[in-house]
């Protein structure tokens, strides 16, 4: 009996997952727009570019944030290694 159950627990597993590919391949928005919904969470803070031409515009400012970030990340765990090496000194 449980190889029936887990016949059908593969099958319904097999199911969903061609319904699931099926269905994004049959969605009538173009793969860039899905990408953009699926994996474009940065888009909800910078707002979504109207245009292609903005896109770029887009994508230099969250770059010029990133190595912004990154700079003062640096700097703070450079300033935690030097106080942890002076408590230890």
């Amino acid at each position: 009996m449980s190889i029936c159950k887990h016949k059908r627990c593969c099958l319904f597993v097999l199911g969903a997952g061609m319904g699931a590919a099926a269905g994004v391949m049959l969605a009538p928005k173009s793969g860039r727009e899905i990408r953009k919904e699926l994996f474009g969470g940065s888009q909800d803070v910078l707002g979504e570019p109207g245009t292609e031409a903005e896109a770029p515009a887009a994508e230099a400012a969250t770059e010029a944030d990133l190595k912004a970030k990154i700079e003062e990340t640096r700097e703070r765990l450079k300033a935690e290694i030097e106080a942890q090496q002076d408590t230890d000194s």
